[in-house]
């Protein structure tokens, strides 16, 4: 059958002040009918320049240095404007990385689903709103009649972006580009758009161009992977093969890199040494030999050509020349083992939590009043509980808004407490004078979740890891020396001192916030997703860069995630939230091998695994996360708990120790209490 796209040759150039970036070199592959296609690589790759060449959506400086680009018997890169506004959204749909910015916030959803039918001119309003409340209904919206009055920002992550699959759906497209989808979402509402994704698959006539950089989803979703590094294609083939039996150096290298691969807990994560080379200077010979460990001579000095590994098969290597002898292995890739350091003494607590709230006033007394509100409040943590011992890592686990974030900015003083005590240092905190608090603050440290928007855009890096001297007034210093002490520390050279963020790469910009976080030498750090939007080899770096500091420096981490592969192996303990609830807390390794809550056994089935023979084919849990304003009855997971029983409708449960150092909060757990 023909192709619905075949990209043939591409090569895209970018014009810039500092010369011409080769982004796209010789790329081609294509996707056949009703077939999904996965597109992975690291950050920087040309990934997402593959996805704006085909919807012509890149910028101004932007020249085709070659290829084609066909679909329906037209190069797109050829056809004109109007020709392309008439495929761009009809024939070829698009689902954006973030639902929230591709969506107008001023609009309801209803409106918009109904205005995107707008090339059909034979259909009455009425019939494209029933269209619109069918594909609402079928992604899985409950009450679509209804919902369509509603705005993008009454809609959870997961319920925005099954939107946004909607949205594209609703024309019948040909083609359906998906571009990093589930990036911001938490386990569960990845898990919900995959499987949605697979089964319109089904229904629909289309393609899908799946663009990530998890592994483990790609081997859930994909029939075919394309396999990119430094704008060009190493490897393509069937996802069996990729994943089964990969043969360029640089696909071995990101499956061993999946903290999902690694068995058990460890100190070191595998990454990949090295960098993504300068696209404005190519190397003469393979575009990874700089990195790879197979590399010999021949690969510094001649560019390796497309050589078939199989039915369909290509990789491109030396290695793989039928003129050489085989190089490597071609057998299926095994999980990682890998070592733990043990911590033989239990150290005292830093920070004490006892039965802390936090509650955000939804309306004012004379608005409740109005309203007839008798609790116009939010609680976003409710009576959380927990120590954490010094020198020790602890993870917050849980699906979005279930009070992680909020807890991390109650401990760190940005969101007052209700109620409830936090102790630090066996000093209480609330109730400090603002003078004796900031001494206090100097002792805790916060990495934020989005690397580059947390850093001022007007300063450069040096500047911003020197800012909290400032704010501290620690004047009498050395600051060049500081700051070469504070880049040394994250493996990052002089060169970066005056580099703003948006000339930092993901990974870069989380080793400044590192570096920021421990200026003044901390004693406690609060990483608010250290990881999020990061591929997995420079996630292996950060997680093993945090652990060397933490080796080195004795410093004590809470570390907030979606990514619970990432959590088993950095914590000693992992705590489970749940609307503002802390539903489970134990030691890692118990917790991850025998949880006890069904939720905290919900998410680790959520985990996709690296592996296109372990699909799941249910999703972990169903439906969305309550509205903290309307609280079930009883314990507030019933209603999508697979366990629930008549008591738990009713009754909310109290803390349970399973043992001496497990706490769960169920009326049936799944592991026996020990007496």
């Amino acid at each position: 059958m023909e192709p619905v796209l075949d990209i043939r040759n591409l090569s895209i150039d970018y014009r810039t002040a500092r010369g011409t970036v080769h982004a796209l070199r010789d790329v081609s592959f294509a996707v056949p009918p009703k077939r999904i296609v996965g597109i992975v690589g690291e950050s920087g790759c040309g990934k997402t320049t593959v996805i704006n060449a085909v919807t012509r959506l890149y910028g101004a400086n932007a020249r085709r240095a070659g290829g084609e680009i066909w679909f329906d018997g037209r190069d797109l890169l050829r056809v004109g404007e109007d020709e392309l506004q008439d495929i761009r959204g009809q024939q070829i749909a698009m689902v954006f990385q973030d639902p929230m910015t591709a969506q107008n916030p001023v609009i309801s959803v209803g409106r918009q689903m109904i205005d995107i039918q707008y090339r059909e001119s034979g259909r009455s309003r009425e019939d494209k709103r029933r269209r619109a409340v069918a594909m609402l209904r079928r992604v899985g919206i409950s009450d679509p009649e209804q919902r369509m009055a509603q705005f993008p920002h009454e809609f959870s992550g997961g319920m925005r972006q099954r939107i946004s699959i909607a949205m594209a759906l609703l024309v019948n497209p040909a083609l359906l580009i998906a571009d990093e989808p589930t990036t911001a979402l938490d386990v569960t509402m990845e898990a919900q758009v995959i499987h949605l994704i697979r089964e319109l698959r089904g229904d629909y006539r289309g393609a899908v161009l799946f663009v990530s950089h998890n592994l483990g989803l790609i081997a859930e979703l994909c029939d075919e992977v394309v396999v990119m590094y430094a704008g060009e294609v190493l490897e393509r083939g069937s996802v069996q093969d990729l994943f089964h039996r990969p043969c360029h150096p640089y696909t071995r290298k990101l499956l061993e890199c999946d903290p999902a691969r690694v068995l058990e807990r460890s100190d070191r994560l595998p990454t990949i040494p090295g960098q993504i080379p300068d696209l404005r200077e190519l190397p003469g010979g393979c575009i990874f030999a700089a990195r790879c460990p197979e590399a010999f001579e021949r690969c510094r000095e001649q560019r390796p050509p497309a050589f078939p590994a199989g039915d369909g098969h290509e990789v491109r290597c030396h290695l793989f020349d039928p003129a050489l002898a085989p190089r490597i292995e071609n057998e299926r890739p095994g999980e990682v083992s890998a070592t733990l350091t043990a911590r033989t003494r239990e150290a005292p607590a830093i920070l004490e939590l006892d039965a802390l709230w936090v509650r955000y006033r939804t309306a004012g007394a004379f608005g409740a009043l109005l309203r007839r509100n008798r609790y116009p409040y939010l609680d976003a943590v409710i009576d959380v509980s927990l120590a954490l011992a010094e020198g020790r890592t602890l993870g917050l686990a849980g699906e979005s808004g279930s009070g992680k974030s909020t807890l991390g900015r109650a401990i760190i003083g940005l969101s007052a407490p209700h109620r409830g005590t936090i102790r630090f240092g066996g000093t209480q905190l609330q109730g400090l004078p603002d003078a004796a608090y900031k001494r206090y603050r100097r002792h805790i440290a916060m990495m934020f979740q989005d690397p580059v928007a947390s850093l001022s855009p007007r300063r450069t890096a040096r500047s911003l890891v020197l800012e909290p001297f400032e704010i501290h007034g620690l004047g009498g210093r050395d600051l060049a020396a500081e700051a070469q002490r504070l880049f040394d520390m994250v493996g990052l050279s002089a060169a970066f001192f005056d580099r703003y963020p948006h000339e930092l790469s993901g990974g870069q910009a989380r080793r400044v916030g590192v570096a920021r976080a421990l200026a003044l030498n901390p004693r406690l750090v609060i990483a608010d997703e250290p990881t999020a939007g990061l591929d997995v080899s420079v996630q292996g770096e950060i997680l093993n860069l945090m652990g060397r500091l933490q080796r080195e420096l004795g410093l004590t981490y809470l570390i907030i995630s979606h990514n619970l592969p990432a959590l088993r192996h950095v914590s000693d303990r992992i705590g489970v939230m749940y609307m503002g609830r802390l539903v489970e807390e134990g030691d890692a390794d118990v917790v991850f091998e025998t949880p006890a809550h069904p939720y905290t056994r919900a998410l680790l089935d959520g985990i996709p695994a690296p592996d296109p023979d372990k699909r799941r084919a249910l999703v972990s849990i169903e439906g969305e996360v309550p509205s903290l304003t309307d609280r079930p009855t009883g314990c507030e997971f019933h209603p999508r708990c697979r366990h629930a029983r008549e008591r738990c409708r009713g009754e909310r449960p109290e803390a349970r120790y399973i043992d001496a150092r497990h706490v769960v909060r169920c009326h049936f757990p799944l592991r026996e209490i020990e007496v």
